[in-house]
């Protein structure tokens, strides 16, 4: 017995020998809550703040930061939908629909069901030439604000991608040396692309061994959720590094068409790792590979102008971090500027003492006298004969008529 436990072990450990297999699910709390979505979600809220960070630090005003962020990022969730059905699964568009469930719904808008990286890249650049257009922005600066908030949010999708195992390649050879790249599936995994895997591997014909295999050896598998995500960590530091430093600044524009430069080519080539049967082909391409070939021509030729011809965008600071010091002393003397009730504590008042009456307030009068327009009709002018007569001056008491002020002072003198 404890020589089948050992050649159990055994085989177990000489056939691991890659990545040990770990996967999220997802979250019962009266509605399930999804590992992927929750990691792309931490993404976007990092990517947004990156974005901010870029654009505050370039004068951008904090409306057209948040439109940019808002149209990409809903452009770039529905193109990725949308291109993901028309180039993967195009037999979707004839399924049967109906009212409910939502999973009946027209596949369109079930935007949770399938999604293609260059979809959202796609979909995410006709909302940010919309937005630029629209609001007259300038295209090279705004460009760049938005890469250095997307391949960052981009890139911790991944890390979604990797947990769920949502792209298992083709199995891998154990005894090549980049199998320690692999993932160790466990072959009774209840997942389709695994059971392909599986069913294309010949059998001993031996029962015994093949029980064993197929439930205590795992099958070595690309995760190129993994394998990109290990390639995108440097790409993202760099670009980060030429995007925040102070000097030696590169042109508007240089830093997404670079991104370009870097991603298509390896992206390419990751499509070989995927299993024969996975993705269709179109002359012999995955869609994938016909968009990385077209972006990057693009960028090659962009970056090529922009370095011959462009120029740095100024900020308004040094630093960044002095432009998020200067808006936080604005947006305090802002906070103080603002009227706030007056509070003053009472005084205590002794056990003796008896209690004030309260002054009566003086009524408040207006600072600038308000007038009302009058809907009357305007007073005709009087007629010479009905207008008053000057005022005569008040007669002493006891006085005659016709004696004024001047007859009592002479009588007062003859006295």
């Amino acid at each position: 017995m404890y020589a089948v436990a050992l050649s159990l072990s055994a085989a177990t450990t000489a056939g691991t020998v890659g990545i040990p297999f770990f996967q999220l699910g997802s979250l019962n709390v009266g509605i399930p809550i999804q590992a992927f979505g929750v990691i792309v979600a931490v993404g976007v809220l990092i990517g947004a703040g990156l974005l901010r960070r870029y654009g505050e630090w370039h004068g951008v005003s904090d409306d057209h930061i948040r439109g940019l962020t808002g149209w990409i990022t809903i452009t770039g969730f529905l193109g990725a939908h949308w291109l993901d059905v028309l180039a993967y699964e195009p037999q979707k568009l004839s399924e049967s629909v109906a009212a409910w469930p939502p999973s009946q719904w027209p596949v369109l808008i079930r935007v949770w069901d399938g999604i293609s990286s260059y979809g959202g890249f796609v979909g995410g650049a006709i909302g940010f030439a919309i937005f630029v257009w629209w609001k007259r922005l300038p295209a090279r600066l705004m460009a760049d604000i938005a890469i250095v908030g997307l391949l960052p949010a981009f890139s911790i999708g991944r890390i979604g991608c990797t947990v769920v195992s949502d792209h298992i390649g083709a199995a891998v050879d154990p005894s090549k040396w980049y199998a320690a790249l692999a993932m160790d599936y466990p072959r009774n995994l209840n997942m389709t692309v695994v059971q392909n895997l599986v069913s294309q591997i010949p059998q001993t014909g031996n029962t015994t061994v093949d029980y064993v295999t197929r439930h205590f050896i795992p099958l070595p598998a690309w995760n190129l959720g993994l394998i990109e995500l290990l390639y995108l960590i440097p790409v993202n530091a760099l670009i980060l590094w030429l995007a925040f430093r102070p000097n030696k600044r590169m042109p508007a524009g240089f830093l997404i068409v670079l991104a370009g430069v870097l991603y298509a080519p390896v992206r390419f080539f990751l499509d070989y790792l995927r299993p024969e049967n996975s993705d269709p082909r179109h002359l012999g391409l995955t869609f994938a590979q016909w968009a990385s070939l077209a972006a990057f021509g693009a960028c090659v030729y962009v970056a090529a102008q922009l370095l011959k011809n462009g120029k740095p965008a100024e900020p308004v600071t040094t630093t960044s971090r002095e432009a998020q010091e200067r808006l936080r002393v604005i947006l305090k003397d802002d906070d103080d500027d603002e009227p706030k009730p007056a509070t003053v504590a009472a005084k205590p008042r002794p056990p003796s003492e008896p209690a004030a009456e309260p002054e009566a307030e003086p009524t408040a009068k207006p600072l600038v006298a308000t007038t009302e327009p009058s809907t009357a009709e305007p007073r005709q002018p009087a007629k010479p004969s009905q207008q008053a007569k000057p005022s005569q001056p008040a007669r002493p008491a006891g006085a005659k008529p016709g004696q004024g002020k001047a007859g009592g002072a002479r009588k007062n003198k003859k006295q």
